[in-house]
């Protein structure tokens, strides 16, 4: 048996599924042989890979051993639940493209699916919770945008650091009234740039809003945006909206999901740089790369005449 870090994940995945109809307790045993070491970011890839191929047979039989209803038990809590933000680097680019991968197959559409069995470019968004307000509502690069490459066979992901929610400083809160007052006292530390929400509750106050989880499709924006390249989506997006301002999108939030305030104006694009007392992701909704490793991204994307790219709330 290769060691974790070499596992060919979708190689694994076909054995697994063969074997546990007529032996579960040695698709178990491959299993634990297979994750024996592993970080729980990739266990739990892997996981995903395999219970996508198991048919009914596969699922039945293992139910019926010991070893197997708790993996199946494991798999379905996992599924249930926002996958693990990787740690990084990975071992190999196999090993990083198969973390990738295994969240297309499971949480992507159907287009995203069909670009990583062809080998297509496309892009995975891995988004940790920030609320609006970090950084002085500034943003923080604490989320990942991975470029996968398929090519050829090719199998390998790239990562960058990267932005996917709002900072505060595009909320109309962080403004100041006739009087010199914060308008929402709870973003007084925030210096105010201009207003980028919308307001879908009514209550008179625009809301910042960041893109809901899932797939789009971007392709090149023409005549770029802040003096470099950088990409717009093909059609419109939902958005989930802070309407009670608190910083964060949860269900706290009444009307957050907003499937008409944004149009196609969440771009990708270049923010601030990463490496400066002073970061600014420069973000107000949009995927932001930093500028100092804005153009590396540039390059590993390409060209395409369009992309899908998938957007996963991690934890």
């Amino acid at each position: 048996m290769p060691q974790a870090q070499e596992i060919d994940f979708n190689a694994f995945a076909r054995d697994f599924a063969l074997r546990a109809p007529g032996d579960p307790a040695g698709a178990v045993a491959d299993w634990r042989a297979a994750t024996a070491g592993m970080t729980a970011d990739l266990r739990s890839a892997l996981g995903r890979v395999v219970n996508a191929r198991l048919d009914a047979r596969a699922r039945s039989a293992l139910r019926g051993s010991p070893g197997g209803l708790a993996l199946v038990f494991e798999w379905a809590v996992e599924k249930m639940l926002p996958p693990p933000m990787p740690r990084l680097p990975f071992f190999s680019p196999r090993q990083a493209y198969g973390y990738c991968a295994s969240l297309v197959e499971e949480r992507s559409s159907g287009a995203a699916r069909h670009a990583l069995d062809r080998g297509l470019p496309l892009l995975v968004g891995l988004r940790r919770e920030t609320s609006t307000l970090a950084n002085k509502g500034r943003g923080a690069y604490d989320d990942f945008i991975a470029v996968l490459n398929g090519r050829g066979g090719s199998r390998s992901a790239r990562f960058f650091p990267a932005c996917t929610e709002p900072g505060a400083q595009y909320s109309a809160r962080a403004a100041r009234t006739a009087k010199g007052t914060v308008v929402d006292a709870r973003y007084a530390a925030v210096r105010f740039r201009k207003n980028e929400g919308a307001d879908v509750d009514g209550d008179g106050i625009p809301e910042l809003g960041r893109l809901v989880a899932g797939t789009y499709v971007f392709t090149e924006k023409t005549g770029g945006f802040l003096g470099n390249r950088a990409f717009k989506a093909t059609a419109d997006q939902t958005v989930e909206r802070d309407t009670d301002g608190d910083g964060f999108f949860d269900r706290a939030d009444a009307k957050r999901i907003d499937t008409k305030g944004a149009g196609r104006s969440l771009y990708i694009h270049r923010g601030g740089a990463d490496n400066v007392a002073d970061v600014n992701t420069w973000s107000a909704g949009c995927q932001t790369i930093p500028g100092n490793v804005y153009g590396d991204f540039l390059a590993t994307v390409g060209r395409p005449a369009s992309f899908c790219y998938v957007l996963v709330d991690a934890r």
